[in-house]
């Protein structure tokens, strides 16, 4: 009993390999114009965390400040959604891209 099983599981398992070998591995071809990352600051470097980051996508920095995108927009706007929760209220930015890689430290100011 247990060898028919093992037959039919191995059977099974050759012919799924047997197809993706001739297929291929279906995958999205999304190629973004943009890719980035860097961290963000406040005036002292000190890290800021849930600064939200958005370029056609949004995402979020973590703890360290730093935030990872990619998308095909040339710009991309850091905004303070949580007022205080994050150590002070910080002005918007936008940066236009030129290029994809790191950005580096990106300063926002707070508001006064």
């Amino acid at each position: 009993m247990l060898g028919k099983i093992l037959t039919r599981l191995f059977a099974l398992f050759g012919m799924s390999l047997t197809c993706v070998a001739c297929y291929g591995t279906p995958y999205m071809g999304y190629d973004p114009d943009f890719v980035v990352s860097g961290r963000v600051v406040d005036e002292e470097g000190q890290p800021i965390k849930d600064i939200s980051a958005e370029m056609n996508v949004v995402t979020r920095t973590d703890a360290d400040g730093v935030f990872y995108l990619q998308g095909d927009t040339p710009q991309i706007t850091f905004r303070d959604t949580d007022g205080e929760a994050n150590g002070g209220e910080f002005e918007t930015r936008t940066i236009n891209l030129t290029t994809s890689g790191d950005l580096g430290d990106i300063t926002l100011e707070r508001k006064k």
